[in-house]
């Protein structure tokens, strides 16, 4: 009888490592999508001549913005006459650090995928994870 107490254990222990081994394998291959994703993005900013469209792109609609909601420049007049080249100033000053802010979520981002995706697939392969030996 004790022999069936713990095939009953080993088997809800397989089911349980087959669960998790079948998530692994759903979840692998959106892993690496999202890292090829991840790495075209990156190259895409790290190439600033696409980071230039954008950057003109955005600024443009700020102005526009500014244009509908004081069409008549009765908030901006008040500030000075220079108020949208100085705007458009800090703003060029800016971008590139929010660029760079941008690479930096991406690599932080690279990072965690490959110890996620390195894990999941120790857990496809059978191994166990370090510290959960039961």
């Amino acid at each position: 009888m004790p022999n069936d107490e713990n095939s009953g254990l080993d088997g809800a222990q397989n089911l349980k490592d087959s669960i998790f081994r079948n998530v692994a394998l759903l979840a692998l291959p959106w892993l690496s999508f999202q890292q090829d994703m991840l790495a075209i993005v990156k190259k895409g900013i790290e190439d600033t001549s696409h980071v230039k469209p954008v950057q003109k792109l955005t600024l443009l609609e700020l102005q526009a913005m500014m244009m509908i909601f004081d069409p008549s420049r009765t908030w901006r007049s008040p500030l000075d006459a220079n108020f949208e080249k100085r705007l458009e100033d800090a703003y060029k000053e800016a971008f590139p650090k929010l660029v760079s802010g941008s690479i930096d979520l991406i690599e932080a981002q690279e990072k965690i995928l490959k110890h996620i995706s390195d894990a999941l697939v120790a857990l496809k392969n059978g191994h166990k994870a370090k510290g959960h030996d039961k």
